[in-house]
């Protein structure tokens, strides 16, 4: 999520503590409809599902914040996330519903650009593997750590000990060969 408060250039009004929650782009949802159906989507989609709306549809806004509450109530997690978009200086969200979200524990990103913009981003976006993400960073150590022998790495370019500068160790062509 942190990758894209900052692909966006968004401000992130609740949920900081989940800015390294993944969502799967394809688990995206532009927000279109009527409340009701909204909500009805809500309750049946993945947990970790993105959705997107303008700033200027307050019903969805606050029926987001409904269903988090609703669902608080039962003991039952809420890992939606809200992105909320509206045109620099044009579309901005209110004050009132910016105080209704700032106790939420679930990430709502506001982002000044136009929905359409929004999600163009996001369909061209690749996130990046940063040391501070866990859960990618053990990922890309499950996956290469078996194929590498790192002592082996280490001991070949350590600058004191380095056996590429030695004549009579491994050739390169024998070694990708291996």
């Amino acid at each position: 999520m942190a990758d894209l408060v900052k692909l966006f250039n968004g401000d992130l009004i609740c949920g900081r503590n989940h800015r390294l929650r993944h969502y799967n782009r394809l688990e995206t949802n532009l927000v279109t409809t009527s409340l009701s159906t909204f909500l009805a989507n809500l309750r049946s989609k993945p947990a970790r599902t993105s959705y997107f709306c303008h700033s200027t549809r307050n019903d969805v806004i606050v029926g987001f914040v409904g269903e988090y509450q609703r669902r608080k109530q039962k003991g039952e997690a809420f890992d939606a996330l809200l992105i909320i978009c509206g045109r620099k200086g044009k579309y901005t969200v209110s004050t009132e519903i910016t105080e209704m979200l700032e106790g939420l524990d679930t990430p709502v990103i506001s982002v000044e650009m136009s929905t359409h913009e929004a999600m163009h981003l996001l369909h061209n976006f690749t996130p990046k593997l940063n040391h501070d993400d866990r859960s990618r960073v053990e990922k890309a150590i499950s996956h290469y750590e078996p194929q590498i022998d790192f002592d082996e790495l280490i001991r070949r370019t350590n600058a004191c000990d380095s056996s590429f500068n030695d004549p009579g160790s491994i050739k390169y062509e024998e070694l990708v060969r291996m």
